[in-house]
């Protein structure tokens, strides 16, 4: 039954018999057909409507690029989203699928008082990017802090004179931190000139006298950072400058023209195990990612500060070799054309580390996250192979016509699941800079590595552009807490992993499977005990020559005064909405990425699933790729 929406359709059953043999044999008391909605396509609609108490769809929702997601419901129920918009714009939500603006996270971006250009603005004059929050309980005498890190293009200081070891320039890509007693506003630059700001220890003390000379004879100066907003740069500039040279990078730009300012961004904050870790992108030319373990979040280790990737190489091992004029391999999916290593984060699992980042241009279709793996956080890290599944999230591998340029993201855990917040272009055929945050689950898969040994690797269920089971809500998947039976691939449907790639590593997704029928198959899922279901959805395969147009028949095995009940839907049609065909033929050539057959119902207690699929005239077989109970 296909008609209504949810709100009114779910009134009546549709009629009943009795004593009627079902699928698997068992004879029932009673067989009703059950009102239910199934999000089919209305005329008139380019998409179709779904219950927001049950379901979320990447529609857009916020704006703004680099999308970063902090955990704040243990301190006020929210997560807090901060996105790249030309200012920071500050969300919040209780779901992740429903964002309400909150503010601009930098108090006085714009102007000072009576008009005057702020010192915000001018921190702030030009490439706002990537900002990151973290809550240090222990901050501020214990009364707790938030930490904002991003980086940005200052103003030039115009009372600098070049000489003596200081040179008049305007750097680009500076890191800032800023600091606050609440996630959403009133953040204020850290000032590592003024122990009021940033505490006694934390203090910097590079050079800002000019004219004095090296003692190494030479007649060169120190280099002396006499500008206004060298004393807000949070790592400390001098520091910073020797460590790059002394990790092999290409400083030159930096030397001729920006006074020894290394371009830094995207920062990324990192606690695990009591420690606290700090990882950035160096910006001069060659990109790569840093990291180094902290004292604080305000004081770096610096001895520990490492070079842990280099655009293009599959390791610094490898990059070093390089630099020696040694030939080495290149990243098989890194544009030779865009240096970019950059939007990382660190993610812990089983004892291995995981750094996740976005490569190529962000502008088009190539922007995509990839994954190295070391042994502890500041690495040896090597980045995966093709084979790996180095490629965590793309629209291009997946062959998506709804999606593109999916990059620099952040992870949220949600009652033990792990989900991946993104950006993705405002439109798939334009590109180019308007984007906007997305949101999709991530999971690990076993895969064999490159000397043959298990390794775990993560593998996003996504990007999706269509429904998806609400991420916090009062119904979550239960499948797989249910024994299926069917066909002895059955245990594909309810392993969580989403078959949605078409252009990846073929030895890749290889590992992804689906469940194969060749015949009319019934899969049962049996829970043993009743439990309180809300809907079923049944996701298509990923090839258009293996999909099912249909489910035939859903069957919910209840209990109900004693006797065994029968309910059911039937005939539940495959949304034209993700079925796109040829218009001189009408072959189907596309299936949108992630999508499904579903239907929804009144809460019924049910001790059985039955799933019974069709193929359609003229297949050989189809493939579902898993099929998900929303309950509790």
């Amino acid at each position: 039954m296909k008609k209504g929406k949810w709100a009114i359709m779910l009134a009546c059953a549709m009629f009943a018999s009795t004593a009627v043999l079902t699928a698997c044999g068992v004879e029932d008391e009673t067989q009703y057909e059950i009102a239910n909605y199934q999000g089919q396509l209305e005329a008139g609609q380019t998409k179709s409507d779904y219950n927001k108490a049950l379901f979320y769809r990447n529609d857009k929702k916020a704006d703004g690029a680099d999308p970063f997601v902090l955990d704040n419901t243990a301190r006020d129920g929210y997560y807090y989203m901060y996105t790249t918009a030309g200012s920071f714009y500050s969300y919040r939500s209780k779901n992740l699928s429903d964002w309400e603006m909150v503010g601009n996270a930098l108090d006085n971006l714009h102007y000072g008082a009576n008009g005057t250009t702020s010192l915000a603005r001018r921190l702030t004059s030009d490439a706002l990017w990537a900002p990151e929050v973290v809550y240090d309980a222990e901050a501020d005498n214990g009364e707790g802090a938030y930490y904002l890190f991003f980086s940005a293009t200052p103003e030039k200081d115009d009372s600098v004179v070049s000489g003596g070891g200081a040179i008049a320039c305007q750097p680009y890509y500076q890191p800032y931190v800023a600091v606050s007693k609440y996630p959403d506003r009133g953040f204020r630059f850290v000032d590592f000139k003024d122990a009021n700001s940033c505490g006694q220890e934390n203090l910097h003390t590079y050079n800002e006298q000019p004219g004095i000379e090296k003692d190494d004879g030479s007649g060169d100066y120190e280099d002396a950072f006499t500008d206004y907003f060298a004393r807000y740069i949070f790592l400390e500039p001098g520091k910073y400058y020797e460590f790059c040279k002394a990790a092999g990078i290409d400083t030159s730009i930096r030397e001729n023209d920006m006074g020894h300012y290394m371009g830094a961004i995207d920062p990324h904050p990192y606690e695990i195990n009591g420690k606290k870790y700090m990882y950035w992108v160096v910006d001069c030319g060659n990109n790569g990612i840093f990291g180094m373990e902290m004292e604080n979040w305000l004081k770096p280790k610096w001895e520990t500060a490492k070079l842990l990737t280099m655009s293009r190489y599959y390791t610094v091992a490898d990059y070093q070799k390089a630099l020696n004029g040694e030939t080495v391999d290149a990243v098989s999916y890194e544009d030779a054309g865009n240096v970019i290593n950059e939007g990382m984060c660190m993610t812990e699992h089983k004892g291995k580390y995981y750094l996740t980042y976005s490569v190529n241009d962000y502008a088009n279709n190539s922007y995509q996250v990839c994954q190295a793996v070391a042994d502890s956080p500041l690495g040896e890290f090597r980045k995966l192979n093709a084979e790996e599944g180095a490629v965590l999230l793309s629209a291009g591998l997946q062959g998506s016509q709804d999606v593109s340029g999916t990059g620099h993201h952040s992870f949220v855990t949600v009652d033990g699941k792990m989900y991946i917040v993104y950006h993705r272009h405002n439109s798939a055929i334009v590109m180019g800079g308007a984007r906007n945050p997305a949101v999709d689950e991530v999971t690990w898969i076993t895969v064999k590595d490159k000397d043959g040994r298990d390794l775990d690797v993560l593998y996003a269920n996504g990007p999706t552009s269509t429904v998806q089971p609400l991420i916090k809500g009062e119904y979550r998947n239960i499948a797989g807490e249910a024994q299926i039976k069917g066909t002895k691939d059955a245990n594909y449907l309810t392993d969580g992993v989403l078959s949605l790639y078409t252009q990846h590593n073929p030895a890749f997704i290889a590992n992804v499977k689906e469940t194969v029928i060749t015949k009319q198959t019934t899969f049962t899922l049996d829970f043993g005990s009743a439990r309180t279901v809300r809907a079923v959805m049944v996701y298509n395969s990923k090839d258009a020559s293996t999909i099912f147009k249909a489910v035939k028949r859903i069957e919910f095995v209840c209990e109900e005064n004693g006797k065994q009940v029968v309910k059911f839907i039937k005939d539940l049609e495959f949304s034209k909405e993700y079925y796109k065909a040829d218009d001189l033929y009408g072959n189907a050539y596309y299936v949108t990425p992630g999508s499904c057959v579903y239907a929804e119902f009144e809460e019924l207690n049910v001790k059985s699933v039955r799933v019974t699929i069709d193929l359609p005239e003229g297949q050989k077989s189809v493939g579902i790729s898993e099929i998900k109970v929303l309950g509790k």
